[in-house]
């Protein structure tokens, strides 16, 4: 004999009834389908329950499990959107040296403790350096040692690519015959012989020149910069800001809050990182990422 398909399984304790039973024809019309009963559990939430949207359907009910996921979720939310809670003052003192916590100039412009672990993740990158600089303890300072005829690069340990983004950069001692801060891609060179800017040498790097306010871009001197009659030159400790704004594909520079200008504009959209070059021996160039920028 055949089987049948669509057999409907009977409980052991109901086998003679069935078999000595005959099904009748008003019987076989209310056996559901195989398809209508994929319908119907399909309808259902996955416990047995109608949906909402469904005749005679109510709101699903939340588990104890659920609610208190639900509960646990907004209280770490609150916890992280307060920038000074214990969480981030926890995190800040396991990341941050200590000589960058006591540091009572560092974080000037930086009020929380999130604001301050995040400057930190876009600190001197210590595995991309010239060898003959090194950063100091505080993770925010590079030293450019005293070796002649080279030039001595660093980049930041993260990149932009998208949004407005500003660095507060110092530069401490003197700047010899190059200074250059600016911005590179991951290809540009951090070291070379001799004394040039090397930042702005070529297409992979821009730079502004301390010394002679001059702008690089691949290999091209720009023109001076800011763009006025004898442009005042940077006195050492004077903070400069570096803003990148990567949906514009423009970067600016301020000196003591005042905006010099665009200096840079139809810049790619590619990743760029803070990035610095020094020739003269002892110097230090001091790099804290401040978030984006206060407009207007």
């Amino acid at each position: 004999m055949a089987e049948n398909e669509d057999e409907t399984i009977v409980p052991d304790d109901q086998c003679n009834l069935a078999a000595s039973t005959p099904m009748k024809s008003s019987d076989l019309d209310n056996v559901e389908s195989p398809k209508e009963r994929k319908t119907s559990v399909a309808k259902c939430d996955g416990e047995g329950n109608p949906p909402p949207g469904s005749p005679g359907g109510s709101p699903p009910q939340l588990t104890p499990y659920l609610r208190s996921a639900m509960l646990t979720c907004h209280s770490w939310n609150n916890a992280l959107a307060m920038e000074d809670s214990d969480i981030w003052q926890q995190l800040l003192s396991l990341k941050l040296p200590e000589a960058a916590v006591v540091d009572p100039f560092l974080f000037a412009e930086l009020g929380s403790a999130r604001k301050k672990l995040r400057a930190w993740y876009y600190a001197w990158n210590t595995d991309d350096i010239s060898r003959n600089n090194y950063v100091r303890t505080n993770g925010f300072t590079v030293h450019r040692q005293p070796v002649a005829q080279s030039t001595d690069g660093v980049r930041g340990k993260r990149g932009v690519s998208q949004g407005v983004h500003a660095f507060d950069i110092t530069w401490d001692g003197p700047l010899g015959t190059v200074a250059v801060v600016g911005f590179a891609t991951k290809h540009a060179a951090l070291q070379c012989a001799g004394y040039i800017a090397l930042l702005g040498s070529d297409d992979q790097s821009w730079g502004w020149n301390l010394v002679d306010n001059v702008l690089m871009h691949n290999g091209t001197q720009l023109g001076v910069y800011p763009k006025i009659n004898n442009p005042p030159k940077y006195e050492v400790g004077e903070k400069i800001r570096l803003v990148v704004d990567c949906d514009k594909h423009v970067a600016y520079f301020e000196r003591n809050s005042e905006f010099l200008g665009i200096a840079f504009s139809h810049i790619p959209p590619l990743r760029l990182y803070p990035a610095v070059c020094a020739v003269y021996g002892n110097t230090e160039v001091t790099m804290v990422y401040v978030g984006s920028p206060q407009m207007g």
